[in-house]
């Protein structure tokens, strides 16, 4: 589906946050140097603060705009919403700066100290920006390839404080809100409406669905070296309606656990009786994870993702996968209805004593008439092609352009699988991807 009528949104209240900003004499401040650059200070803090707006909302987990567009999806606007947050701020603080300094013959510096001692909240201003800006930050892909998941996702919320900081200095700091109430009220509204989804669908709801359901880990059982699968049992959870490929975001009800998120995709196909997830040792939570006691109370929150075949159009289906990423696609392959001979597999593990749950997709392949091809990335036949061309993927499955193609597992097999799926002839909408990388 496409995402057109979310831009349409966002595009609708930027051209009512110029309009304000027009109505309120934005472009009356063009006629000098330092008067533009107050201007622009005013429109690009309107624009960053709507863009955060729109970011938390985007993982606020609302459930109709999880299932039309994915949380994978949901998950690179947000951080292209963000880093567009980020930069206009960032705009906002040097225009504003500038704009006053240059008047009063001061230096950025001095403006800027003359803005938090004297100007009404802007010191908690300052140290909501400063933790936005630290979020951000730890959000560039070479710093999170140097932080633990569990230390990044911490720092994440800190941009809720720094949004709550900066909120008062958003109505008293600038002419846009100082007489005009319909535009106070318009803005409240904005962050009230931000506000009550995180609330209703990440905490609310989830503590809900908790009391209802009663999930408890039943068992863990051994797959493999740091790997495990955990069995979660509870009351009526053929109500929670999740399809194989889908993930939970499971969190152990301990008091030094609670607050930690762990995002599982379910390994086998829900039955209504139990929900089974395979977890690999990759960080301290996930680690922790693998010596979880039976009996302990976890509260799941999900289903989510847009990674499953039902309702899948193409009789011919191709599943590509490796590594934890395996996972999801057990589960589809589990439970996916198609004739023998119509569903096929392609598993590159590092050797075949690494292929996770591989026992188990051998039997449903062999029990299903499917095709199931397993290839190393290491040993001997590690350099004798480059498994995802279009050229491998061909030879593989020679009707690949028929089916439709989920491909699922580390950043790299899923950019070679998609770029190889393509030139083989795949149509866009027939390929389906969900990324592990955070």
């Amino acid at each position: 589906m496409s995402g057109l009528d979310v831009w349409a949104f966002i595009v609708v209240n930027l051209v009512v946050i110029t309009a304000m900003w027009i109505r309120h004499g934005g472009p009356s401040l063009w006629g000098t140097s330092f008067g533009k650059l107050e201007g622009l200070g005013e429109i690009t803090a309107l624009w960053g603060s709507f863009f955060i707006l729109g970011e938390l909302v985007l993982i606020a987990r609302v459930p109709w705009i999880e299932r039309r567009y994915g949380m994978d999806k949901l998950l690179i606007w947000h951080r292209v919403t963000g880093f567009a947050s980020v930069t206009l701020l960032s705009a906002h603080v040097l225009f504003t700066t500038l704009g006053y300094a240059i008047p009063r013959q001061a230096s950025p510096v001095d403006q800027l100290g003359n803005f938090i001692l004297y100007w009404p909240n802007m010191l908690a201003a300052t140290a909501g920006y400063l933790m936005i800006l630290g979020v951000a930050m730890t959000s560039i892909r070479a710093a999170r390839r140097n932080l633990r998941y569990e230390t990044w996702h911490s720092i994440h919320f800190y941009a809720y404080l720094g949004v709550a900081l900066a909120f008062a200095h958003q109505l008293t700091g600038g002419s846009d809100f100082a007489t005009d109430h319909v535009a106070v009220v318009y803005w409240v509204m904005l962050n009230l409406a931000t506000v009550a989804a995180l609330l209703s669908f990440r905490w609310i709801r989830p503590i809900i669905r908790a009391a209802r359901h009663q999930l408890r880990i039943s068992a863990v059982e051994p797959e493999g070296p740091g790997v495990v699968s955990i069995t979660v049992t509870g009351r009526h959870l053929d109500r929670l309606t999740a399809a194989s490929g889908q993930f939970f975001i499971i969190r152990v009800l301990r008091a030094d656990r609670w607050w930690r998120a762990h995002p599982l995709s379910l390994s086998a196909a829900p039955d209504g009786k139990s929900l089974r997830f395979t977890v690999k040792a990759l960080g301290d939570d996930s680690t922790w994870l693998q010596q979880v006691p039976v009996g302990t109370r976890i509260m799941a929150e999900g289903p989510y993702g847009s990674f499953h075949a039902e309702n899948d159009p193409v009789d011919k289906i191709l599943l590509i996968g490796g590594g934890i990423g395996i996972t999801p696609l057990r589960a589809i392959l589990e439970d996916i209805e198609r004739p023998p001979g119509h569903v096929t597999m392609l598993y590159r593990a590092r050797s075949h004593s690494e292929a996770i749950l591989l026992d188990e997709l051998e039997e449903i392949a062999q029990r299903r008439g499917f095709k199931l091809q397993v290839s190393q990335s290491t040993g001997n036949d590690r350099h004798r092609f480059e498994p995802f061309s279009a050229g491998a993927l061909h030879h593989a499955v020679p009707d690949i352009a028929e089916r439709s193609v989920y491909v699922c597992g580390p950043p790299a097999l899923i950019s070679a699988a998609c770029s190889g799926a393509r030139k083989a002839g795949v149509p866009q909408r027939n390929l389906h991807f969900e990324r592990f990388d955070y």
